[in-house]
């Protein structure tokens, strides 16, 4: 290319000299003289680059439902599976299991069959014949039955139940919780495999994260759910630093962020929330008040508790609600459910275009031994959680109305 760009630009410097005037005589500059200043003429302003209009997004409403804990059934346990493979355990609750994304908390591990170490180094095997009562034996040949052992708080549940879930409602399982590694990462993984072929979406191990997108018309919302636990298989709640950092990350890339923990001591007397760092025996648990608001902190929009067992109250902090615990809503055998433990209820959350919270509502319900939730007739549990935020909150509780509607405080 330099053969021919070199006579081309003689030529035109050429053309350009003939036509132009002859100059005048260039200057003898002597050794003292100085050359004179050359003024080059002022480069005029670059226009600044015209974007081209942004369409503003338009986020499509949101409605959310939340539940605690869930089991359905286990093998592990003396008629621990319920008839007729749970057929009806949600039909009284199934009005309230309404939403785009309707939450539990599952509570063990799915399967026909297994072997857990949990309560002991030699391994204990259950399998769906476990279920089956035991024959009678002929009076000559009965034996001295061995006593039962000591309850192994293990759960297996079988297989067949699963469709339970996504039949009353469900759409989403946190996995994040003490009881999902029971029958180890085996059992984890069937779980989630098993979860995800009749249609619902798991969340919780590390790595592990539901972000779902809420399509109405041209309007859409994403939406993230994290969960949080106290142990390694996932995101560590322990550690509230980089829970913040982890929220903050996932926050970053969804419309709205609800975070989900199961932590907190556990039972009857655990109905509140200390200021400081809870434990299960020697087990930690978590410093729920500062973990909780380190994620709001961080971008989440809600925080949403299940692990005691028992309703907890519910705050608002920076306007953003925090409900420390859901408590036991079908948990149909190996969980104690009286008293405090057998009330519970369904949270209810909806935003709208702006994203933020237009309503949330607390409906609740009761549990009883053998069979699944129903509405609370008499209102102990909306009580109970009014008397809890009230109690543990003071200026920063949430306000219950005589239909359940959370209200943020005055």
């Amino acid at each position: 290319m330099r053969g021919w760009i070199g006579p081309i630009l003689a030529a035109s410097a050429l053309a350009a000299c003939a036509k132009a005037p002859p100059a005048p005589p260039a200057p003898v500059l002597g050794p003292d003289s100085v050359p004179p200043a050359v003024t080059r003429p002022a480069p005029a302003p670059t226009p600044p680059r015209a974007e081209p209009p942004r369409r503003a997004r338009v986020h499509a409403p949101v409605r959310l439902a939340f539940v605690g804990d869930i089991n359905l059934g286990t093998l592990t346990v003396p008629e621990g599976v319920p008839p007729d493979q749970g057929h009806g355990l949600l039909d009284a609750a199934r009005h309230a299991l309404q939403g785009d994304l309707v939450v539990g908390n599952f509570e063990g591990v799915l399967g026909d069959s297994g072997t857990t170490y949990k309560c002991g180094a030699s391994g204990r095997h259950v399998t769906l014949a476990d279920t089956a009562p035991p024959k009678p034996e002929p009076a000559a040949r009965k034996r001295k039955r061995a006593e039962p052992s000591r309850t192994c708080y293990a759960f297996l549940t079988p297989t067949a139940l699963a469709p339970r879930l996504s039949e009353g409602g469900f759409t989403h399982l946190n996995l994040a919780n003490n009881h999902a590694n029971d029958f180890g990462d085996g059992g984890r993984a069937t779980t989630e495999r098993i979860l995800d072929s009749i249609g619902l979406r798991t969340y919780g191990p590390l790595g592990s994260i539901a972000v779902d997108t809420i399509r109405r018309g041209d309007s859409l919302t994403t939406v993230g759910v994290l969960g949080f636990a106290t142990y390694p298989h996932s995101y560590d709640l322990l550690d509230i630093a980089r829970s913040a950092a982890v929220a903050d990350s996932i926050g970053r890339v969804v419309d709205l962020l609800v975070v989900t923990f199961h932590g907190g001591a556990e039972g009857s007397k655990a109905v509140h929330v200390p200021e400081a760092a809870e434990s299960l025996g020697r087990e930690p648990r978590g410093d729920l008040r500062a973990w909780a608001r380190a994620v709001i902190d961080a971008g989440a929009d809600a925080v949403v508790g299940h692990g005691p067992h028992v309703l907890r109250g519910i705050e608002f902090y920076r306007g953003k609600p925090i409900a420390y615990s859901l408590g036991n809503f079908l948990t149909y055998r190996g969980f104690n459910l009286s008293g405090p433990l057998g009330l519970t209820g369904v949270l209810q959350l909806e935003a709208g275009p702006d994203l933020s919270w237009t309503r949330l509502r607390f409906v609740p319900m009761v549990q009883l031994p053998g069979h699944g939730p129903s509405p609370d007739r008499d209102g102990s549990a909306l009580d109970l959680i009014r008397s809890l935020s009230r109690e543990d909150f003071g200026e920063s509780a949430a306000r219950f109305a005589e239909d359940g509607e959370v209200l943020p405080p005055e």
